[in-house]
């Protein structure tokens, strides 16, 4: 039960951790969005500035170097405003890169083909630009690309511009506009792309301190539930030790009197105290009987109570024989078949070593399992069967009897629970395969069943030939 559970919180802690990292990759791409259009509403309104100064040359001049230089300029333009129309989350990182082509091709030429220093100047500002935006919108590592191909652009523009000779042309007033003006520009991108990140980490900072009291908040609500848990844990153990207690200190008081009742009814059924007729010796005989069968009940709540409270003592031998107490089982199953045409077959190993361990307390996991097998099986036989199997010793039941369902093999080994069949039988606390079962355990073994219902079943005992950590008692 307990992996049952841990599973589905395991896979819900991974969702959790899942959903986390991809809202926080959802809000670093909401700022990366909200840089990029901020940036293109800035450059459509300068690049549109420019493309239309530099087109003023070309018409007065017919110099081709001011028409490349105006239709760079109007490219960026146009392809800003598409990437602005166009841009979503998804197509984000694709137009992102788009743009910072254009870009680059713009800066670069804008150094190339004019014949003074200042423009090249200019020129590496807005290659610096160009690194700094691709910073935030791009991976650390294509940002490195970007800033190698403009410091690359940089220097082509640089070693061409003193070898291929561009027809010069002259600006005339507006010459100062463009020198004066393209540094301020790029301060309000700088400050453009400043205040969307403020605005980033200001949210940011609300959502990161929103969370913490949040946590905060979970924190004390899980020691609260933690501390209830811990108290509630104390008053289950608590009252499972006072039943246990209770159950152990019962059953000896319940166990001295019924003892009492039974010997003292054997005297007179044995006719010590004088003699008795046929109808008073069944009736002695049915006294003692149920005075048995109660005891067996008594005993059997006594060992529950003491497994459950751990103080269950194994007098733990070396050399314990099994045939001997096979041999006890098949004699103590033949009186439980009274009148029951059912056959006991032993088929038993030869040489089967012996066992370290409890031998009373072997002698009761075998007796448990053999005696539901005598009540529940009507006709045909009951196979006990004993052999070596590595390190261990196997040892198995086989009866006819009316099978145990699928549904009910779980209820076989539980404390104070009965299968239907078992509910139909003769009685019983439903103890008794549960105790075989811890007493297996304690004896570092195991026990299982394999069953059909209306082929009978078949019950597993697998014990250590020698366990490590079951020390003798007596030397």
């Amino acid at each position: 039960m307990h992996n049952q559970i841990a599973l589905p919180n395991q896979q819900r802690t991974t969702i959790q951790a899942q959903t986390s990292n991809l809202r926080a990759e959802l809000e670093q791409l909401q700022y990366q969005f909200d840089v990029f259009s901020a940036l293109l509403k800035l450059v459509i309104i300068v690049c549109a500035g420019l493309a239309a100064f530099y087109f003023i040359p070309f018409a007065q001049q017919q110099s081709i170097s001011a028409l490349i230089i105006s239709l760079s300029f109007l490219m960026i333009t146009i392809v800003s405003f598409i990437l602005l129309r166009t841009t979503t989350l998804a197509t984000l990182g694709m137009n992102a890169r788009i743009w910072l082509a254009a870009a680059l091709w713009v800066v670069s030429s804008f150094g190339l083909l004019q014949q003074t220093n200042e423009y090249l100047l200019i020129s590496a500002l807005g290659g610096t630009i160009i690194v700094v935006l691709a910073i935030f919108l791009e991976t650390q590592r294509a940002a490195l690309v970007w800033a190698l191909l403009t410091i690359l652009g940089y220097i082509a523009a640089l070693v061409l511009r003193p070898l291929i000779q561009f027809p010069a042309f002259d600006l005339g007033v507006v010459r100062d506009i463009v020198v004066y003006s393209i540094p301020i520009v790029v301060l309000f991108i700088l400050a453009t792309v400043g205040r969307v990140t403020t605005q980033y980490l200001r949210a940011s900072w609300l959502r990161a301190d929103a969370r913490t009291r949040q946590l905060e908040q979970q924190e004390k609500q899980l020691r609260a539930i933690t501390t209830e848990a811990q108290e509630a844990r104390a008053r289950a153990e608590e009252s499972d030790r006072v039943k246990s207690a209770f159950l152990a200190s019962m059953s000896h008081e319940l166990r001295t009197p019924l003892n009492a009742v039974i010997n003292f009814t054997r005297f007179v059924l044995e006719q010590d105290a004088g003699p008795t007729n046929e109808e008073q010796t069944e009736l002695l005989t049915e006294v003692v009987n149920s005075g048995k069968h109660l005891l067996n009940l008594i005993n059997d709540v006594l060992d529950m109570s003491k497994i459950e409270a751990g103080s269950l003592s194994l007098f733990i031998e070396d050399g314990v024989d099994l045939n001997n107490i096979f041999d006890t089982l098949t004699a103590t199953a033949r009186s439980l078949l009274v009148d029951k045409p059912i056959v006991i077959k032993t088929e038993i190993e030869p040489d089967l070593p012996t066992l370290r361990g409890d031998r009373q307390r072997i002698f009761q996991i075998f007796l448990n399992i053999l005696a539901n097998a005598c009540k529940f099986t009507e006709q045909g036989e009951i196979v006990i069967t004993a052999k070596r199997s590595g390190d261990k010793v196997l040892v198995s039941f086989k009866d006819t009897g009316p099978g145990i369902a699928n549904s009910d093999q779980a209820l076989v080994f539980s404390a104070f629970k009965q299968t239907q069949t078992g509910l139909r039988g003769s009685g019983g606390t439903g103890l008794g395969m549960a105790i075989s079962k811890s007493l297996a355990e304690a004896h570092k073994g195991q026990i299982w069943l394999h069953s059909e219902l209306g082929r009978g079943s078949t019950f597993f005992v697998s014990l250590p030939i020698k366990a490590a950590e079951l020390v003798p008692s007596i030397s």
